[in-house]
């Protein structure tokens, strides 16, 4: 017969009757729930802080992704703070699994100012293919300006107090840089947002991007005049190096045919009258290889030669690329996979190089959410230790009983153990029914109301990573019940004898 087991699992059996029916009558009772409940609220001030911390750092990490991107694409070149839109290079891009979607961005530090006063800003470009969605979101009157709408702009409502404007007014946006070095551009406020990030909403204006890419000078743009006299004279923009013009005729079978026009002109009109138009093409040369070329068609009309530019190639740059993550736990990895990938003289940027402060502070409210941990699991050990001593002080004529029955001292240890490993588990049960609860209650009402000038969010976020409390649980739960062993040693000191002597 098997008696190892039968002695094995008396002791789980006891603890088990100790604490049902058997502690009803028991006067410790009030300690052990007293004990319960420390638990149970330890547990459930866990589920809360981390979810509320993980809460606030997800909100704040978006907001500032928002305003720039997980990884930033930009030229290395110290002369020319631009790229060339490269589509190949967005495909090779976007085709990682990690990368969610990339976009060109456009920026230039400028100045924003009113009748009243002048702040400093970063000025920055939307249109079709730049990522908008966290100005969409945040959008509290106006609208996103478009394409349709390329003369106005879109300012925070914290700019929109310190500059006194209000929505429709005119303002003069500076943007600094280019060949010109600040050139204005007067605009309409056409929409306000307002994210709670008031660093960044006092910093950030968004304007068409077209705008930034002109002034910025950032590609040639030429252009022909034809004078009185019927002569043509090409007209440059945006080229700080000598550039190289190719004149060709085209005649009217569509044959291409290299004029001997060389330069800018003014070239005679009259040497290409047999031809159907003719092409200029103003390109770099090979010192000035970051820009790109552009086009202009001379074609004949009934009152002479006409002029059609292109419309110049700062059509093609940006001031780099910005590109958003499915995961941003493999940040590190992911921007050395991109980089690998880009052409010769282009860079990365993460975000945490971006706003290392930002990042710095967010990272230190992990600090907090580890010491809230710590206390609650020091405080649910310290309690249920003391109520453990007090339910053996209770239980010594019992173990009397017990051990002059034959029961070890090994024995009666494991029973004091489990019956501590009962009391844990039901305050965790009750502390993660409480817990989840609240954190569940704010997440879908957003009961708890914050100041977003202090806390950068106008609610309590949540995010509830159940992986994570599940692992914290875990090793809480692992720390409380190896705790309770040295507390179950009082039982193996109980003698027999001095027990019953005790009863009688």
């Amino acid at each position: 017969m098997n008696t190892t087991g039968r002695t094995s699992f008396l002791p789980r059996r006891l603890a088990a009757r100790l604490s049902g029916s058997q502690a009803a009558a028991s006067w410790s009772r009030p300690v052990v729930q007293i004990a319960t409940a420390g638990v149970a609220l330890g547990i459930a001030l866990i589920i809360a802080a981390s979810a509320i911390v993980h809460g606030f750092q997800s909100e704040v990490r978006d907001l500032v992704v928002g305003f720039g991107s997980d990884i930033q694409i930009l030229s290395r070149d110290l002369q020319h703070q631009h790229v060339i839109l490269n589509r190949e290079v967005e495909q090779r891009v976007v085709s990682m699994d990690e990368v969610k979607s990339i976009h060109p961005f456009f920026t230039m530090p400028g100045l924003v100012q009113s009748a009243e006063t002048l702040e400093g800003v970063v000025v920055k470009g939307i249109g079709p293919d730049t990522y908008q969605d966290m100005l969409e979101q945040s959008m509290k009157f106006g609208r996103v300006p478009t394409l349709t709408s390329s003369d106005s702009l879109v300012l925070s409502q914290e700019l929109l107090s310190q500059l006194d404007l209000e929505l429709g007014n005119r303002v003069t946006v500076y943007l600094i840089g280019g060949p010109t070095g600040m050139r204005p551009k007067t605009l309409t406020v056409g929409g306000v947002y307002e994210t709670g990030l008031l660093e960044y909403d006092a910093s950030f204006v968004f304007i068409p991007q077209g705008i930034i890419q002109q002034m910025a000078g950032w590609g040639l743009e030429a252009q022909v005049r034809i004078t009185p006299d019927s002569e043509a004279e090409a007209l440059i923009f945006g080229a700080s190096n000598p550039v190289h013009f190719e004149w060709t005729g085209v005649n009217a079978v569509a044959e291409r045919v290299p004029l001997s026009w060389h330069g800018s002109g003014p070239h005679d009109l009259k040497d290409v009258m047999g031809f159907q138009s003719v092409e200029l093409v103003v390109a770099p040369r090979l010192a000035d290889q970051a820009l790109v070329a552009d086009t202009v068609w001379l074609r004949p009309s009934g009152v002479g030669w006409e002029a059609f530019p292109a419309g110049g190639a700062w059509r093609y740059h940006a001031s780099g690329y910005e590109v958003f993550l499915n995961d941003h736990s493999n940040l590190g990895v992911s921007d050395e996979a991109i980089y690998a990938v880009l052409p010769l003289g282009w860079g990365t940027e993460t975000v945490l190089e971006q706003a290392p402060e930002m990042f710095t502070w967010l990272g230190m409210l992990d600090l907090n959410v580890e010491i809230i941990i710590g206390l609650m699991v020091l405080i649910s050990v310290i309690n249920m230790t003391s109520a453990l001593l007090i339910i053996i002080l209770e239980r010594r004529s019992m173990v009397g009983m017990l051990k002059a029955l034959g029961m070890t001292d090994g024995q009666v240890l494991r029973m004091f153990f489990w019956q501590a490993v009962r009391i844990i588990g039901r305050g965790f049960l009750i502390g993660n029914l409480i817990g989840f609860a609240l954190v569940v209650l704010q997440q879908e009402t957003g009961l708890i109301q914050l100041d977003p000038k202090a806390y950068y969010v106008d609610v309590v976020p949540i995010r509830i990573d159940v992986a994570y409390i599940f692992g914290i649980e875990l090793l809480a739960f692992v720390i409380c019940a190896a705790s309770m062993f040295l507390p179950a040693w009082a039982s193996v000191r109980i003698l027999p004898a001095t027990a019953l002597k005790l009863k009688n």
